[in-house]
């Protein structure tokens, strides 16, 4: 079988899926939607599509998202790993993104599944495979997706909080040709995250680089006033996972076991 699991806040990526359930407590089992080995294998082929394409995982609240020209995405048995597969993520250029994302809908509705300060996991493992050619630190990132003051009626302080090794600080070579686990949660011994930096949707803008979880749940933010406050009661409503944009040169790679 190929799959993809999904747990309180558990994702195993394996390879063939075609159905998904939101993250509750427990682990579940989400398929590719071909059904059959070797599973997805996604594109966008360019004008009149979408300049970010967005291909729904099944009738799940999980999709291929941001697929840009110059990408491929897709559950795939490109590169087993828990199971038979992962998610395949490849890019040739520089405009080239693909994203894997959970958006936590319910009813219909978009929904808090929790808040920043209830946080007690993050981590994942990635793969990047030595023919890659974008700069040697780049590897697959991950992303939490908040709402900063917890109103889920409100959309305008919405955004990422996105990890990656470049900030926590190292611009050296990642390793290649092995799957590697990040514990984002952890990253500097028990409860101690790494650095993550953050994105407000609409604005373009990034903000500072070097602040933890702990930091952004309890210090004023120091970037431009525009940017969202966030605090222990920001929810957190999503999860995205991905490669771009601005690599220019070529990845292969893939990611897995999101948790």
């Amino acid at each position: 079988m190929r799959r993809l699991i999904v747990g309180s806040v558990t994702l195993i990526v394996l390879a063939s899926l075609i159905a998904v359930e939101q993250i509750q407590a427990g682990v579940v089992t989400v398929y590719s939607n071909s059904g059959s080995p070797p599973g997805d294998l996604y594109t966008n082929p360019g004008l009149p599509s979408p300049s970010n394409l967005l291909v729904p995982i099944g009738a799940t609240n999980w999709a291929y998202n941001n697929l840009r020209v110059g990408a491929a995405e897709g559950i795939n048995t490109a590169y087993a790993r828990s199971g038979d597969g992962s998610v395949l993520l490849q890019s040739t250029g520089g405009s080239g993104k693909a994203d894997i994302e959970f958006y936590n809908y319910v009813g219909g509705s978009l929904q808090a599944m929790g808040t920043l300060g209830s946080l007690s996991a993050l981590s994942y493992e990635w793969y990047r495979n030595s023919i890659s050619t974008v700069a040697a630190h780049l590897h697959p990132t991950l992303r939490l997706m908040f709402d900063a003051d917890g109103n889920m009626n409100t959309s305008t302080d919405r955004g990422y909080l996105v990890y990656e090794r470049a900030y926590n600080p190292s611009t050296s070579a990642v390793p290649t040709d092995a799957w590697v686990t990040d514990d984002v949660f952890n990253f500097n011994g028990a409860g101690l995250s790494a650095n993550l930096w953050m994105v407000k949707f609409g604005s373009g803008v990034q903000e500072v680089y070097n602040r933890d979880l702990t930091d952004w749940i309890t210090s004023p933010n120091p970037g431009a006033p525009t940017f969202p406050t966030l605090g222990a009661n920001t929810a957190i409503y999503g999860l995205s996972a991905g490669i771009g944009s601005g690599w220019n040169g070529v990845f292969d790679g893939a990611l897995d076991n999101i948790t």
